[in-house]
């Protein structure tokens, strides 16, 4: 992908760059009544900025070529108009876009851990999908690419090597959780657990807790951690303090993006004016 990521890239700063060449490109936009105003910079440390990115520029492609053969620039986009590098582009932006929403999925307060590990095994489910559908030439969820005329097999053959590659790169990163799935169970389905499998010090509590009907409707009917909260410390003081360890782990990144949106709420307009409205 670096390859198509530095063109890009490239593409973006000659059109923002430049200020000429900017202020010329936003009032064009302007002028052919196009959906969005500019193209993004792209941002290396922000995990959903490639995905907007390719995006946005997908989304202008064919702004960006009529703008630049105005100028008589035409070099500057030549890698648009080539079918070959479109190919390509599409499919990692299709990609990118897949795996943009599995970021955003796993975002927010509250998210058990668990929850993060179905939408993880959910997309290694879906990479291989993709992977098969490009194996029969079936581009159902690949829509940018389906709308490039007659990809080669060779291309296709290359995008789902590369699909299996980064199945493959998923299954390596993730052993971690499948070693604790037992430990996550206890926790998120304590009631269909098999006490005979699981460590010594919860098997009699667990009993216990499987045996009360009316804990077992209070799980059904609160939040996990409210119900934990919930439970007895002299009757369940080894399930309490295992539920409180796995709602430690939690997926952080979206906190450095909450960072980045505070930061950006700072900057605005009225950040150095003294008005009297506010």
């Amino acid at each position: 992908m670096k390859p198509v990521l530095d063109a890009v890239v490239k593409l973006i700063n000659t059109i923002r760059s430049r200020g000429l060449t900017h202020r010329q490109f936003r009032d064009f936009l302007q002028s052919v009544q196009s959906v969005y105003s500019d193209v993004l910079y792209y941002t290396k440390v922000r995990w959903l900025s490639t995905g907007c990115v390719f995006e946005r520029v997908w989304q202008l492609k064919d702004d960006i070529v009529s703008f630049f053969h105005k100028k008589q620039c035409s070099a500057e986009c030549e890698m648009l108009e080539d079918t070959e590098w479109l190919s390509d582009f599409a499919f990692f932006t299709d990609l990118l876009c897949h795996m943009n929403n599995l970021n955003v999925k796993m975002q927010g307060k509250n998210q058990f851990i668990d929850d993060i590990w179905a939408h993880l095994k959910a997309f290694k489910l879906k990479l291989n999908l993709f992977a098969g559908q490009l194996a029969k030439n079936d581009l159902s969820h690949f829509s940018r690419l389906n709308s490039i005329p007659s990809v080669n097999e060779e291309k296709l053959k290359n995008y789902e090597n590369g699909l299996k590659k980064l199945h493959f790169e998923f299954e390596s990163r993730l052993q971690d959780f499948s070693a604790i799935q037992t430990e996550l169970d206890i926790v998120t389905t304590p009631f269909n657990v098999n006490c005979e499998a699981v460590r010594s010090d919860l098997q009699l509590e667990l009993i216990e807790l499987q045996s009360n009907n009316y804990l077992k409707q209070s799980f059904l009917n609160m939040p996990k951690l409210e119900f934990y909260k919930s439970l007895s410390k002299v009757s369940f003081p080894n399930l309490i303090s295992h539920a409180q360890k796995i709602s430690a782990m939690f997926a952080s990144s979206y906190i450095c993006e909450q960072v980045f949106s505070t930061m950006n709420l700072r900057k605005n307009y009225f950040r150095n004016r003294l008005i009297m409205s506010i």
